[in-house]
Parts: C-alpha cells; structure tokens; sequence
C-alpha cells in the first residue's frame, strides 16, 4: 500500500504555463494509449492554457516535495450544464495527474482539495463531467460520491456525462 503523503496545491501563474501543458499533454497520450477517445492530444497547444489564464478560470498545480504531479482548473459557470448552471457551484476542469505519479493516491487528494476550496468560496454543489465512453473515470467519479446528473452531446458526436456532489 503506497502512504498518502500530502499534496502542496496553490494557484498557478500563466509563467507556469509549459507545466500545465505537459500534464495535459501526458494525460491526453496517455489515454489515447488506452483507447479512450477524451482529450486528443493533437487539440492541445500552450496557448490554450494561457487562454485559460486571461478568460478567468483558475488554475492549480499539485506539487509533492517540490514536484508537480497534478493539476486542475476550476471556473464558476459552465456551459455545457445549460439550464441547470447556477451560481452556486464550482466546476472542475482539465483535472489530471502526472502519470509518472499515478497509483499514489495524487488524483484522490487533489480531487478533495478542489471540493474543499470550491466550498470555501461559499459554493455548495461541486460539478465535473467527463466522457460517456471512458467507463472507468465515470466509475471513478461515482466512487469519489458525484451523483451522475445527466449526458451532454456534441454536434460533433461526442457525448459526456455530468455529475455533481453537494
């Protein structure tokens, strides 16, 4: 059984863009690799994080003894929830770990940090979706208590599912 050692999460600058890129990046292969058509890592590029920076959203990074092993972007609207976006929730984006770092129990704890600090800035419901097809993120999230609220479809023939947790 691997220890829980404690995550240092704080909110990234746009300096520390490369850093969210190559997590994004490694995650997008990663689950290519695995078949699961949910970030294509084509799509992605530095500019895209940078972007993220100047429209509002909040990124973090994960860091354990110095290292960054994870990150996440929260925002306080979200589109795709259509009617049922409302101010009182946060929602947790481009969520990933190292996979160097995987299997230490990293995703667990960031996920929790992100609940938590969603909570301390007064929202009550945390929501996050992710693909209909990757069977195990979505058993993943069921696991961590999000409660499945809906699918979502693309014009482009992609579909996700919502969860939320309050």
């Amino acid at each position: 059984m691997n220890q829980m050692m404690s995550l240092d999460v704080s909110k990234a600058t746009i300096d520390e863009s490369d850093l969210i890129f190559d997590l994004w990046i490694g995650s997008a292969k990663w689950l290519i690799s695995k078949g699961i058509d949910q970030w294509d890592p084509n799509h992605f590029d530095v500019n895209q994080v940078r972007d993220c920076f100047e429209k509002g959203y909040e990124l973090f990074l994960a860091r354990r003894n110095g290292e960054v092993v994870g990150t996440c972007l929260i925002c306080w609207s979200d589109a795709i929830w259509k009617e049922l976006d409302h101010d009182d929730a946060g929602y947790i984006h481009r969520f990933a770990v190292s996979r160097r770092h995987a299997g230490f129990g990293i995703g667990r704890q960031l996920l929790q940090w992100a609940e938590d600090y969603i909570k301390d800035q007064g929202k009550h419901t945390i929501r996050l979706d992710c693909m209909l097809d990757n069977p195990r993120l979505n058993q993943y999230y069921q696991e961590c208590g999000y409660a499945y609220v809906r699918e979502f479809r693309w014009d482009n023939g992609w579909r996700a599912n919502l969860y939320e947790k309050k």
